[in-house]
């Protein structure tokens, strides 16, 4: 008896505990979510003259997970995936969670610190990145790719001063990934796409009379039609203009300019 007066009154504790860190989580107010003690993300100002961002975005975990995920670094030579195989899945919701209470005038910051190469001896580095939905496409701005800082902080209790990617100076890193845009080597804007929906199954009677008739021959089918809607031609406006700023402001030069434009035009 004593054991089941128990198990009620722990059973409302934990629920009355998850119900509050729900509340927290939604707070709007939040502007942290410090995963460990040097991993986070943050909500942060823009730099001064940054256009809007497209926030609050909603995006799912999986749209942010296909985006990232694919993301390259060039690492001593060597192209390797920007975030380690189980890296990205522990800042999905943070990264959720912050996109949808983001500002249009601020921007996500964030440290990842990753035993990148998986070995139990191995000292932790991190990634310094800024992150905004702008367009239809996430940019990621990359000022360091494998930072490693751990080792001082250990033997002088010394920190950094974290940066974390800038639209005005470029870093030294260089990104990569399949069907996104460099507007810098270690800038990259990456398509955000839905998830299709799913396809309804039919009913089993349906199915066994569909089965049983023959289907009628068909001609071959038509070569598939790209739409191109408005938010589409909104897209590769901003990505001119953009372009254009950089090459303006020399960070890149004219004929870096001209291939990344003429890249564009092609898709229209």
């Amino acid at each position: 008896m004593r054991q089941l007066r128990w198990m009620p009154q722990t059973m409302v504790l934990l629920l009355t505990f998850g119900v509050a860190s729900s509340l927290r989580a939604a707070a709007p107010d939040r502007t942290q979510w410090k995963l460990s003690s040097f991993t986070w993300v943050n909500r942060a100002a823009a730099e001064p003259g940054a256009p809007a961002n497209a926030h609050p975005a909603t995006l799912s975990d999986a749209a942010i997970k296909a985006a990232l995920g694919p993301v390259l670094a060039t690492v001593d030579g060597h192209s390797v995936p920007l975030f380690a195989k189980d890296e990205l899945a522990g800042l999905l919701v943070a990264l959720r969670e912050a996109f949808a209470l983001a500002k249009p005038g601020e921007d996500l910051i964030l440290l990842s610190s990753h035993k990148r190469g998986g070995l139990f001896m191995e000292v932790a580095q991190g990634i310094t990145a800024r992150l905004f939905v702008r367009a239809g496409a996430l940019n990621l701005i990359v000022h360091d790719a494998r930072l490693a800082f751990l080792d001082r902080y250990y033997a002088e209790n010394t920190l950094p001063k974290f940066e974390y990617g800038s639209r005005k100076t470029a870093s030294t890193e260089s990104l990569e990934a399949p069907g996104a845009t460099n507007l810098r080597k270690d800038w990259l804007t990456l398509p955000l796409t839905a998830a299709p929906a799913p396809v309804a199954a039919l009913p089993v009677a349906a199915a066994a009379l569909a089965a049983t008739v023959a289907p009628a021959p068909t001609a071959a089918p038509a070569p598939p039609v790209t739409t191109r809607d408005a938010a589409f031609y909104e897209a590769q406006t901003q990505r001119l203009k953009a372009l254009k700023k950089l090459r303006d402001e020399n960070l890149l030069t004219e004929a870096e300019y001209q291939e990344k434009r003429e890249a564009i035009l092609k898709t229209l």
